[in-house]
């Protein structure tokens, strides 16, 4: 992984990973951490489909600001300190049951994760997010972090120190 391009090495973490981080604030200005499964579309959206029975979905539905972070798992790292990661600053969107897009991403959502995002589509306490990345950096290793810029953040800068 050494000589591999950062844009090609975070697109196959994204791809390969089937969950995110998520950080969320409430109205009471509370942080939160959870995970989800997630559904990446081109060019640049994840799409999360979460109950509202969770914290960070009421956070979501009262801030619609978000970090996330696609992470390295544990075990296919070589160095613990410094795990291929991507992380975004995101705004929240719920979309609609009545939206254009709903059941096709929810289809293409199922189709990632199975049958179980089957049954929760039947389940009246659970929304669709899209999630749109505002800014983001990308790690793969020490020495190896990059600012994301340009249209839909598709540009890896080596990042600099202050």
């Amino acid at each position: 992984m050494d000589d591999e391009q950062p844009s090609l090495v975070c697109a196959r973490l994204i791809e390969n990973m089937r969950s995110l981080q998520l950080s969320t604030v409430g109205a009471d200005g509370v942080p939160h951490c959870g995970y989800t499964p997630y559904l990446h579309q081109a060019p640049n959206s994840f799409y999360i489909f979460v109950s509202q029975l969770a914290t960070h979905t009421r956070h979501l539905l009262a801030n619609p600001t978000v970090a996330i972070m696609i992470i390295a798992d544990e075990q296919s790292t070589s160095q613990i300190f410094a795990r291929t990661r991507i992380t975004y600053l995101c705004q929240a969107e719920r979309l609609s049951p009545e939206g254009p897009d709903y059941n096709s991403v929810l289809d293409d959502y199922q189709q990632r994760h199975g049958k179980t995002a089957g049954m929760l589509r039947q389940l009246s306490d659970f929304v669709l997010f899209r999630l749109q990345p505002v800014s983001g950096q990308f790690v793969m290793g020490f020495g190896k972090a990059y600012t994301l810029t340009g249209e839909n953040l598709s540009v890896f800068e080596h990042a600099r120190t202050v």
